[in-house]
């Protein structure tokens, strides 16, 4: 990880490794989280079954994350600094994204006694398969819940 002052490398690092178009091609105890969350049943069958996409970008001193699926959002931020934003089903969090051993990591808690949950989001490019492409894999980290989110590049 750079230096908080470096923070020009750390977008240049994340530049090269994550800008992009990703595709959803796996999910790991995704129904477990979104339980946990609070999201009814009807909704969880209904995020299970529904394709995600997630654009990663630089723009200026910021990352953009644009994230398409049961619930799209478009989410620009400085690296080290606090942000308010929410979760999944719209419980208010307090958010900060570092860069740190290559890895974009979030780590976020309840803001305004919200029963959002304290969790860590890990974004992280690893090997690809048997020569496959290398992929993004998002981890998130809630309670004792840990979910992974697996993606492929699009060209």
């Amino acid at each position: 990880m750079a230096e908080r002052g470096d923070v020009a490398a750390d977008l240049e690092a994340i530049d090269k490794k994550f800008s992009g178009k990703w595709k959803l091609t796996k999910n790991e105890n995704l129904d477990d989280y979104l339980k946990l969350i609070g999201l009814n049943f009807i909704m969880r069958k209904a995020a299970g079954a529904a394709g995600c996409t997630v654009e990663i970008s630089i723009e200026g001193d910021k990352v953009r994350l644009i994230t398409k699926g049961p619930r799209t959002s478009d989410d620009s931020f400085r690296l080290h600094e606090t942000l308010d934003d929410k979760d999944p089903v719209g419980n208010e969090l307090t958010a900060t994204v570092t860069f740190e051993d290559g890895k974009l990591v979030t780590k976020s808690e309840p803001r305004n006694n919200s029963k959002a949950k304290k969790t860590t989001v890990t974004r992280e490019i690893i090997p690809g398969a048997d020569g496959k492409p290398d992929e993004l894999l998002m981890t998130v980290t809630a309670e004792t819940v840990v979910m992974k989110r697996t993606f492929v590049k699009q060209n």
